[in-house]
């Protein structure tokens, strides 16, 4: 579109406002077009915009409601990090990743909304880190992997619903620290990396699924109420001390499971 707009730091100052209405013929706007502007309190974006880059909205203190396009194909490094009054965020249908640091340290943000038909498929490191209000995520069916990080330090995390097919990895302290009570990995899942879930001092029961090739060392360790980790396969690798010693192991007699339980001084119960 010829008459299409890029909103940059020098260009914007006229489009500044508490509640601030963007062009209708905008379709990008450039990295750190709008960092930290304690000035601006709420943004509605074009419905066609595609781009928002690097650092953008990274500082807005008080930024507390943001729509954001149904078009949109990319959200750039940190782009709302540090915009601690922000309360909700709905991830439109078109984005297919959210990059690191995207939401980090969303203090304020309660409510993360995935819209149907989602095409996401990434949630980069430290996308919704320390997000500590945050109570409930329900993930897209096309999501794959969620990076390290992720959701670290979201203290007020109780809930957690995988009902896709698709997620294969959730990388290093991926929920470290967060609240969930209850926890039911998708059988599509292939990684649990390293500290993924340390902390969680809430969980008191984790079955792991069939296709977990790979369990990372600490994986549930400091979860101080864990009683029961089932595995009822074996596994690739395993690494140290995925549970407190309180905790126990349940698994198949004699499997790599089970040695591996006898080798580390885990409890153990079998299977008939």
């Amino acid at each position: 579109m010829s008459n299409s707009l890029t909103l940059t730091r020098r260009n914007c100052g006229q489009y500044i406002e508490k509640n601030m209405e963007l062009p209708q013929n905008c379709r990008s706007i450039s990295a750190e077009t709008f960092f930290n502007r304690p000035d601006i309190r709420s943004v509605v974006f074009p419905y066609e915009m595609e781009q928002i880059g690097n650092k953008a909205f990274q500082g807005c203190s008080r930024l507390s409601r943001i729509e954001l396009p149904e078009h949109l194909q990319k959200l750039g490094i940190g782009v709302f990090s540090d915009c601690i009054s922000l309360k909700k965020v709905k991830i439109p249908a078109s984005l297919t990743s959210i990059p690191k640091n995207a939401f980090n340290n969303g203090r304020k943000l309660n409510s993360l909304e995935f819209a149907p038909n989602s095409k996401l498929t990434f949630i980069g490191p430290n996308a919704f880190s320390e997000c500590a209000t945050l109570t409930e995520v329900v993930f897209p069916a096309s999501l794959e992997e969620i990076d390290d990080r992720a959701f670290y330090k979201c203290k007020k995390l109780s809930c957690i619903s995988f009902p896709g097919g698709d997620l294969r990895v959730i990388g290093k302290q991926a929920f470290y620290f967060c609240g969930m009570d209850s926890l039911q990995l998708p059988d599509s899942l292939e990684v649990l990396d390293e500290s993924a879930f340390f902390k969680c001092c809430n969980l008191t029961s984790v079955v792991i699924p069939p296709n977990v090739r790979y369990l990372g060392k600490w994986i549930f360790h400091g979860c101080n109420r864990l009683q029961y980790l089932e595995i009822r396969h074996d596994p690739e690798f395993i690494g140290e001390w995925i549970i407190n010693k309180a905790a126990t192991i349940r698994c198949y007699k004699g499997s790599k499971v089970d040695r591996y339980c006898q080798q580390s001084g885990f409890k153990v119960e079998y299977f008939s």
